[in-house]
């Protein structure tokens, strides 16, 4: 399930623990940049609140939080290298709990998130960009759906040094 991240304690207290966790600051964040609790609440508070074009989720798996998900309409297309940004939104997820990678976890909550994010008669694309060297996510989105499109040299700043990273989309199915 995949539900609205909410102004509460708890969430916030959830983000910290997984985004000070260096397994995931390794891909997401980076080390060196870990989260404590009022770092949550200062960043993602207005995500929470609504008060930015993102939106923050928490993903459940039979109501346990096991990681978080955003989504937001991609407002200038040089942010991914593309000719035009018209009805795409962008994508960031992680799962939280490292003992549930490498079990297909990952694959199946991109798909749940492709399919609620599609619902919107808007959008037309989905774009997200994970760094070129972390295969696991590059197989789970894959496995999902997405297609390799372009690498984005020195995409990201992350731990100290930019990053390369795969643009990856994946198109709405045509009915």
């Amino acid at each position: 399930m995949i539900r609205p991240l909410r102004d509460l304690g708890n969430d916030y207290l959830l983000l910290a623990g997984w985004l000070s966790d260096h397994r995931v600051l390794a891909w997401y964040q980076g080390r060196d940049r870990p989260f404590d609790l009022p770092r949550a609440r200062d960043e993602l508070g207005p995500i929470a609140r609504g008060e930015t074009e993102v939106n923050g989720c928490i993903v459940e798996r039979i109501s346990m939080p096991i990681g978080y998900l955003q989504y937001y309409p991609v407002l200038d297309p040089a942010d991914y290298a593309l000719e035009s940004a018209e009805r795409t939104v962008g994508m960031d997820l992680f799962l939280g709990e490292p003992d549930l990678w490498g079990k297909g976890l990952g694959t199946r909550v991109i798909r749940l998130a492709m399919g609620m994010i599609f619902e919107s008669a808007e959008v037309e694309r989905l774009v997200i960009d994970p760094h070129a060297d972390n295969p696991r996510a590059l197989r789970a989105y894959e496995k999902a759906g997405f297609g390799r499109i372009k690498v984005l040299p020195a995409h990201e700043l992350h731990e100290g040094e930019y990053r390369d990273c795969w643009l990856m989309e994946a198109r709405r199915e045509a009915k």
